[in-house]
């Protein structure tokens, strides 16, 4: 294999981000130099920013146009930088082909931390969730996708993404989660609302809030087991029910399990919410925070 060859699949090993000159552009994307070898970057793989507003959809890949998109829309490109990763090395059909798109997701990636607030636009579905293109400090889109897990678009059971989202939908996202070894961005749209178990707790348990009394409601067959299985530790003395409350919006059905923000005389109140219910549950104890936590856990390793 030729020595250029050879460096230029030894800069895609080892992702490499590239830098160089837009020489020359056709209607399918930018010509540009990769040492003493030619290559390409289609306009799929290009910042969206730089082209005509009717072609930041992308081409389909190089050597096609995209609506009639002609060399001369993208002539003002010649002489630009450009920053780039190279994806494919052909030596064979001596193709080099290049994406800009690939370098500016991975220096998004490596901006990006959980808990960050990001704007974007919706750009297209899958049955798994939302793609979502990025808005970047100046405003523009450039092309970097994180992807709204379907999980992660409501707190309300969604079937399809396009009940909660549409292609072209502005949406503000919470960074989940950021794979930067592998340049992808979890986003949730979800995380921008509070919880509504944590927001029914909270309200539960305010200051302002009724005394403690009877529970109105049959309890489900999960608290019944949990008021039994924390009754039958060591170190509970009494297990009793305080508050209760049902939650009006859809939530996760699996049973938890809660120490209350408010102490109580003597112990502890918990709060268990199997399904929509959520039932304060009364512990009198002598155990200490850090132990009634451990307590906690052991029951719902036993009963879930």
């Amino acid at each position: 294999m030729p020595p250029e060859w050879e460096e230029a699949l030894q800069l895609q090993q080892d992702g490499t981000t590239y830098r160089t000159v837009i020489r020359s552009v056709n209607k399918g994307g930018a010509v540009v130099d990769v040492g003493p070898l030619r290559g390409f970057v289609p306009l799929s793989k290009m910042d969206p920013a730089r082209l005509p507003r009717n072609a930041q959809n992308g081409g389909n890949g190089a050597g096609a146009g995209c609506n009639g998109l002609a060399p001369k829309d993208l002539a003002h490109l010649v002489g630009k930088p450009i920053a780039a990763k190279i994806i494919q090395v052909n030596v064979l059909e001596g193709k080099l082909v290049l994406s800009e798109r690939a370098a500016m997701m991975e220096a998004v990636a490596a901006a990006l931390n959980p808990g960050d607030v990001v704007e974007g636009v919706v750009t297209r579905l899958a049955d798994y969730g939302a793609f979502v293109s990025l808005r970047s400090p100046d405003g523009e889109l450039h092309g970097v996708e994180g992807l709204i897990h379907i999980s992660e678009l409501s707190w309300s059971m969604v079937l399809t993404p396009d009940a909660v989202v549409q292609p072209g939908s502005l949406v503000r996202c919470k960074v989940k989660r950021v794979d930067r070894e592998k340049s992808q961005i979890q986003l949730s749209l979800k995380d921008m609302e509070g919880d509504p178990l944590r927001e029914t707790l909270d309200g539960l348990l305010s200051a302002d809030a009724p005394a403690p009394a009877a529970a109105s409601a049959p309890l489900p067959a999960a608290i019944e087991a949990v008021c039994q299985a924390l009754a039958e530790e060591p170190g509970i003395t009494d297990v009793g029910l305080g508050r209760q409350v049902e939650e009006k919006r859809a939530v996760s059905q699996d049973l938890e399990l809660w120490m209350g923000r408010e102490g109580v005389e003597g112990g502890y109140n918990l709060l268990a919410r199997a399904g929509r219910l959520v039932q304060e549950i009364l512990v009198s104890t002598s155990l200490g925070a850090d132990d009634m936590k451990a307590t906690i856990q052991r029951v719902l390793r036993k009963l879930v």
